[in-house]
């Protein structure tokens, strides 16, 4: 799995990994397509919507990011890590769907190991 993130990260460009509001979720649609192509499988995937905070300056409805998010069948919450909304959430939200992929009640049905 390391080899394959690793080849992610080689193939986005530094333009793609700065991009911020609309562009940045034109991005993602872009990564996303890229992640489920090389990425494993049964990868766990969460998009955090940051800065909910500043909603009166928001490029992207959260209507809009929450249906791609379904569309493609992952985790969407909407984040502040200034004032710290729902940072932990989106943690546990993963670890929970981590925890069922890996133990036998998602497609993988495999246990894993965590290494250091």
């Amino acid at each position: 799995m390391q080899a394959s993130v690793q080849r992610l990260r080689m193939k986005r460009s530094p333009k793609a990994r700065w991009q911020i509001g609309a562009d940045s979720f034109q991005a993602l649609k872009n990564w996303m397509k890229e992640l489920r192509q090389h990425g494993p499988p049964n990868i766990v995937v969460a998009i955090a919507g940051n800065k909910c905070d500043l909603s009166d300056a928001r490029e992207v409805l959260e209507k809009d990011a929450m249906d791609y998010a379904d569309s493609i069948h992952t985790i969407f919450v909407e984040t502040s890590a200034k004032n710290t909304i729902n940072i932990h959430e989106v943690f546990i939200e993963i670890s929970q769907q981590i925890t069922v992929i890996y133990t036998g009640g998602g497609a993988a049905g495999k246990g894993f190991k965590l290494h250091r």
